[in-house]
């Protein structure tokens, strides 16, 4: 069996069927791949391809393609397995909160205000992680227990590390041995400084702003089950089925541990070739 986890981030197994594959290698077990053009395997050498909150930060012509890649270097029979926002319970949840709120209930306006920064942040935001970012990282979260419903355990274990000044810490002299240790970054730092003293102050802004949402960071389309399962039968996909994050045509899904099974943001699909 050959099992392509791809966009991993810090989140992969590592087993001897797995390769785990992102646009920067974070450790040894991780290829680097650039997959904005294509993704660069040969033609039916997988028997899964899973990617994670992924496909959202693709336009949608260019999600297309991507999932018609998927398609192309699965074996038949191969599984797709897909985790991303769910449209529909976002939409469900902020109507929801929405009249919780205008009906005066105590507490409902923290929950209103963390649907639209789900709804709204990550598509319009224009610096790293956004007005989320402030949400998670104030002193204290007033509708915490809902927060993390929403994010999962992944989300908690963020914040506790992100609160701790020895991560912190830790994070910044990590940072400086990248950066000593990669003479690119260097210049890149070198480049960046000359631009900003070339470029007037708001032509600096506009620049980083465009810098910042090419930069993949941002969602660039959404999805539902409907919209997602069309998109697979499109490509040329059957068997397409919603999944929970424990549930798979995958034996033993859930003992890899890559769904977060304690969050209910996320939409989770399959198909086969």
């Amino acid at each position: 069996m050959k099992f392509l986890n791809l966009g991993c981030g810090y989140k992969y197994v590592k087993a001897e069927e797995w390769l785990n594959a992102d646009m920067m290698s974070v450790g040894d077990d991780v290829v680097k791949c650039n997959f904005l053009d294509g993704i660069p395997f040969e033609s039916g050498r997988f028997d899964l391809v899973y990617h994670s909150h992924v496909l959202e930060h693709f336009a949608k012509a260019d999600g297309e393609k991507f999932i018609a890649e998927f398609f192309r270097i699965l074996k038949p029979g191969g599984v797709i397995r897909i985790a991303l926002p769910n449209l529909e319970v976002i939409a469900k949840e902020y109507l929801k909160n929405l009249e919780r709120a205008s009906s005066g209930e105590p507490g409902a306006n923290n929950d209103y205000d963390w649907m639209m920064l789900e709804m709204y942040d990550q598509t319009v935001r224009n610096k790293t992680g956004g007005n989320m970012m402030g949400y998670l990282t104030q002193d204290k979260i007033p509708n915490e227990p809902y927060v993390f419903s929403r994010i999962g355990a992944g989300g908690k274990k963020w914040r506790q590390e992100y609160k701790d000044p020895a991560n912190t810490q830790r994070t910044r002299k990590t940072i400086f041995q990248r950066i000593m240790g990669r003479p690119s970054l260097i210049l890149k730092g070198i480049k960046q400084l000359l631009i900003r003293l070339i470029l007037p102050g708001k032509d600096y802004h506009y620049y980083k702003v465009g810098q910042f949402r090419f930069g993949g960071e941002i969602h660039q389309w959404m999805y539902d089950r409907y919209s997602l399962g069309r998109l697979l039968q499109q490509v040329g996909f059957r068997g397409i089925i919603v999944r929970t994050a424990a549930t798979s045509y995958i034996e033993n899904w859930a003992g890899y541990n890559l769904d977060d099974t304690t969050e209910t943001a996320s939409l989770f699909m399959e198909a086969t070739r």
